[in-house]
């Protein structure tokens, strides 16, 4: 592992040296030839990632000038390819605002049970995506605050929780079988998010949500997570928040209830325990004031050759910004301030979309429809730029025939991409297979949900989506994703993939028919 900038001077130097390289990488790329794609092909996307993972660009964090350099290279680059920019103003910009943090404000208190008023940051903290409002009620025990139907499993099934406050656990049961939804740990399904548990409480009736962590801690990581990440697109309309075990097993001891042993027999059996906790209230006054920041969607568009279809189109997309210096997002929160150049997570998929729209614009013959390139934004803090373009579409949203998301491209193994949404559309296993085969590699369809990715909003407005994905590794969201451990082929072919499946989907008459799959919990 390279050594990471940790102080903020050596982060300005390196930011101003990467401005003036990507200056002469834009300057070059507007005065030469474009390279030779069978020479070439490979050497430029390896130029993509170690630029877009570079420590100079300080993760891409949506709050850091990193952010801004990638745009404008990704930008720099769609306009050598000779896209006509799609974004606003006859720019390849489309600007929205992100929430990048929040302040506590006063009065903000929390009471839990017959003890004092319990110390802010200390014992409690309220979550960044909760919203501002003074509640009290009953307390009622709501498992892991979970509703996962399809599977037969809802911690809210029989439970009045109706203008009460919900208790329920962090992350998720570990799954006892292939069927469970839930994932084994370190990693989580949508259903552990705090956005989908907030969600679900309120969906059902909860006025707040009191969250605890009881899994063990490692080594120099606290138990209260920052504000700075839980923040939301919004608030979630219920005020939430996560108060210390040591309180939440105390007050609950005083009922004579056990709050380990609740979820042992959770965890045990996969079967809900949820009950009311008799005479147990808490009351709760949150005020947040939201921190925001402007950042930019960079959309690129190569026109369709058909005068019947060059109308509709289809969108490749691919988030690039990262999680920068780790306070939000990271696996390991004792490395909070080391760059995390997030090389797999996204510059792989970034490089990848690059690729395709100078691949596809070198072409003699141009697609049937048109495509529609997008670099999204703050995906990292919850799919911000595609729920923008989705809802601020540069064309009716309508005109969208289908959408191919790239996240997490670059570490493939065993000659194997994984792609959900393979079932949004009648026709997808049979072009999925064929291009698989036709580039000599295994596509594997998920085999659950369509997962969480920019393609997600796209799917919700009844859009077909693709999303490809080479597999899940120890350095996802940490410092240790750099350039080096990324499958430069691997990423060729997964290239090669999405262009077999737009030569079939682009050129094709018909148009994919959208099917609706089984609900799946936002994704936070």
């Amino acid at each position: 592992m390279r050594p990471k900038f940790t102080n903020t001077a050596s982060l300005l130097r390196a930011a101003a040296a990467t401005l003036v390289l990507a200056f002469f990488i834009a300057l070059t790329a507007w005065t030469t030839e474009l390279p030779s794609p069978v020479r070439h092909a490979s050497e430029e996307i390896l130029r993509h990632v170690r630029y877009l993972a570079s420590d100079g660009l300080m993760g891409r964090g949506v709050d850091n000038p990193g952010i801004d350099l990638a745009r404008d290279y990704i930008a720099a680059e769609f306009k050598r390819y000779g896209l006509v920019p799609g974004g606003e103003n006859r720019t390849f910009l489309q600007t929205l605002e992100v929430v990048t943090g929040a302040k506590i404000n006063e009065p903000s208190a929390l009471s839990f049970g017959n003890g004092p008023p319990l110390v802010l940051n200390e014992e409690w903290i309220p979550f960044g995506l909760s919203r501002s409002a003074k509640i009290e009620g009953e307390v009622v025990f709501a498992g892991y605050g979970i509703t996962a139907r399809d599977y037969g499993y809802d911690d809210y099934a029989n439970l009045d929780v109706k203008d009460k406050i919900v208790l329920v656990l962090r992350y998720e049961p570990p799954p006892k079988n292939e069927k469970s939804p839930f994932q084994k740990a370190p990693r989580y399904s949508n259903y552990a998010t705090l956005l989908s548990k907030a969600a679900n409480a309120r969906n059902h009736g909860a006025i707040g949500m009191i969250l605890v962590d009881l899994y063990p801690l490692r080594e120099g990581e606290k138990e209260l997570i920052p504000i700075r990440r839980t923040l939301g697109r919004s608030d979630t309309g219920i005020v939430a928040a996560q108060v210390k075990r040591q309180i939440a097993e105390e007050r609950l001891h005083e009922i004579g209830i056990s709050l380990r042993e609740l979820k042992e027999k959770i965890d045990r059996e996969e079967r809900p325990a949820s009950s009311p906790l008799p005479g147990l209230r808490v009351s709760a006054h949150v005020a947040l004031e939201k921190i925001t920041r402007k950042t930019d969607n960079i959309i690129g568009v190569l026109p369709g050759s058909d005068p019947e279809l060059k109308g509709e189109n289809i969108v490749i997309g691919a988030h690039y910004d990262h999680i920068g210096l780790g306070y939000y997002g990271t696996r390991d929160t004792t490395v909070e301030g080391q760059i995390h150049n997030g090389a797999d997570d996204n510059a792989s998929g970034t490089a990848v979309l690059m690729h395709l729209a100078e691949s596809l614009s070198r072409r003699s013959q141009k697609l049937a429809r048109s495509v529609v390139f997008v670099a999204f934004t703050a995906e990292e803090l919850g799919t911000y730029g595609s729920n923008y373009y989705v809802s601020h579409p540069p064309f009716p949203i309508d005109s969208t025939k289908a959408m191919l998301n790239l996240d997490m491209v670059g570490r493939m193994r065993d000659n194997r991409v994984t792609a959900a949404g393979v079932d949004t559309a009648k026709e997808f296993r049979a072009i999925v297979t064929a291009a698989g085969q036709e580039v000599g590699i295994e596509i594997v369809p998920s085999p659950r949900s369509i997962g969480g990715s920019d393609h997600v909003p796209f799917y919700n407005k009844n859009i077909p989506v693709l999303h490809f994905y080479t597999g899940a590794h120890e350095d996802y969201h940490r410092p240790t994703d750099d350039w080096e451990k990324l499958n430069i082929e691997g990423m060729m072919k997964v290239s090669n993939v999405v262009l077999a499946l737009l030569d079939k989907i682009a050129a094709s008459k018909e148009s994919p028919t959208f099917v609706h799959l089984s609900p799946s919990p936002p994704r936070s």
